[in-house]
């Protein structure tokens, strides 16, 4: 899965991350740098349900996601499955002040926080030198059981 952004043909690598409160991850996938991130969010959303046992799926009332994971069959996706969709419109000017919104910067700050964790504590899972995806993934894997390590014991 290498993808090219479209204009100087850079290969690149997205990691798709779902984190729980405490900013531990429950859910990764990867994709190709070209492909839009909103693709992506349903493939994470998914994902959760491999690794979390059926309680705490029903416990979740909204997914807080930017700019880029904003599209129809995104809030289509979350609307159907029940979850509140706490994301910004992309081109619109609607407000974030309504009421789902009001926790956003915050729920926002746990996310960016774990990739602070995963870029600048491991330096393999940060920069992308695998050739494979499923090598690069391996050491973005090795790095989520530090992260829980350091913070869980």
């Amino acid at each position: 899965m290498i993808g090219f952004d479209g204009l100087e043909r850079i290969s690149g690598t997205k990691i798709h991350v779902a984190v729980e409160s405490n900013g531990l991850p429950i859910s990764i996938t990867t994709g190709p740098g070209n492909v839009h991130d909103s693709a992506k969010l349903i493939d994470a959303i998914e994902n959760i349900s491999e690794f979390v046992d059926d309680g705490a799926i029903k416990e979740t009332a909204a997914v807080y996601a930017d700019r880029g994971y904003d599209s129809n069959a995104t809030r289509d996706y979350l609307k159907n499955r029940n979850l509140t969709a706490c994301i910004p419109f992309r081109n619109s000017g609607k407000s974030l002040e309504t009421k789902p919104y009001k926790k956003y910067n915050s729920a926002r700050c746990i996310v960016e926080r774990f990739f602070g964790w995963l870029k600048n504590g491991f330096h393999r899972a940060g920069i992308r030198y695998k050739k494979k995806c499923d090598s690069y993934l391996g050491f973005v894997y090795l790095a989520c059981i530090m992260v829980y390590w350091r913070v869980l014991r």
